[in-house]
Parts: structure tokens; C-alpha cells; sequence
């Protein structure tokens, strides 16, 4: 079968026009590849050639088209993005109220995420009443781009050495990443 000129252009066109189709109109996209300069600690490039997925697998998500930043699993180093601070009351007393400050401040060029669904669980021992054990993003003493701060309101029944747990749910961005955070928290208070 022979074919003009003006046909096998018209079915090349088509084609090409019917794969850009398909490949755009599609959720299934093809992997974007990491650059090929990428290298390791090693010098070898091992990053080269994987597709984005499998860079995502190894511990950081590529931003999709429409996200604006890119997130960071996993536990990065933890002290390079914010200081964890707790300040349990300086006195307690049997049956009278105190109070824990729990607070995360992002060290540069990280930040708070004000839009993360900021919270603080505390469980308390045997003997403490909690005014409140699950505080929320609207419990939060301070919550601003600087810091986050929780009071922890308790009253003690009897004396003696306290142990608190908690969860503290947070996450802190700059500008090409946010980094969700889960960190465990654990203080103890004295009372006399």
C-alpha cells in the first residue's frame, strides 16, 4: 500500500496529536526524572535516573503541580528546625491550681503553619485533674508565625513527684517545605 506525502502527514499529525491528548487528558502521568547531575554523598549520582516516585519513597515528596510547597517526611533533624520548650510551674501545691507551658519556637528560616490543625494531648497521672487534657489550635495560648505556646492547667490531689505524657502535633514551613511534626512529650512536676 502506498501512501502520499499529505496522508503519511495527516496520520503523523493525528498520532502525535492523539498521544499529547491521551497524555494530558489522563490522571496517570509519566514520572518526572530527577536531574541527572544529582549526586550522593558518595559522588556516584545515585539519585540520577530515579523517577520522582522513588525519590518520594526515599523520604522527600515532590510537589505536585498545583502545591505550592513541597513536604518533608519523616524525622529531619530536629533541633535544626525548632526548639521544643517546657516550663512546669516553679512551685505546685497540693489542691491548687498550676499550670505547664509547653511551647515550639521555629528556629530560621522555618515558621509556624497557622493553618495545620495545631494540637497538644496530655495525659496526666493518677491524682492530677487536668482542666483540659486535648487542647486544640484555638486553646493555644500563642499561636503566630513565631512560636506556639499551650498552658497545661492542673490541680494536684496529693504531693509528690508527677510524670506527664503527651502528644504535640504542630508543623513548622519555610519557604520550599513544610515538615508536619509529631513530638512526644513527657515533664514532671513537683508537689508539695
Amino acid at each position: 500500500m502506498i501512501l502520499s506525502i499529505a496522508t503519511r502527514r495527516l496520520l503523523v499529525t493525528s498520532l502525535g496529536l492523539g498521544l499529547t491528548l491521551a497524555a494530558c487528558g489522563g490522571d496517570a502521568k509519566p514520572a518526572a526524572k530527577a536531574p541527572a547531575d544529582a549526586e550522593t554523598k558518595d559522588g556516584k549520582g545515585g539519585e540520577a535516573g530515579k523517577n520522582m516516585g522513588e525519590i518520594a519513597k526515599d523520604g522527600v515528596a515532590e510537589a505536585n503541580a498545583g502545591d505550592k510547597v513541597k513536604v518533608v517526611d519523616g524525622a529531619a533533624p530536629g533541633d535544626e528546625r525548632y526548639a521544643l520548650q517546657i516550663e512546669p510551674p516553679g512551685e505546685a501545691s497540693a489542691g491548687q491550681a498550676g499550670e505547664v507551658v509547653v511551647r515550639v519556637v521555629p528556629k530560621q528560616p522555618w515558621h509556624m503553619n497557622l493553618d495545620y490543625p495545631t494540637s497538644l494531648k496530655v495525659e496526666a497521672p493518677t491524682g492530677i485533674a487536668l482542666t483540659k487534657a486535648d487542647l486544640k489550635k484555638a486553646d493555644a495560648r500563642t499561636l503566630d508565625a513565631e512560636s506556639c505556646e499551650f498552658a497545661v492547667g492542673f490541680t494536684p490531689a496529693e504531693a509528690g513527684e508527677h510524670q506527664f505524657t503527651g502528644t504535640f502535633k504542630f508543623a513548622v514551613c519555610q519557604d520550599e517545605a513544610c515538615s508536619p511534626v509529631t513530638e512526644d512529650v513527657s515533664f514532671t512536676v513537683a508537689v508539695k
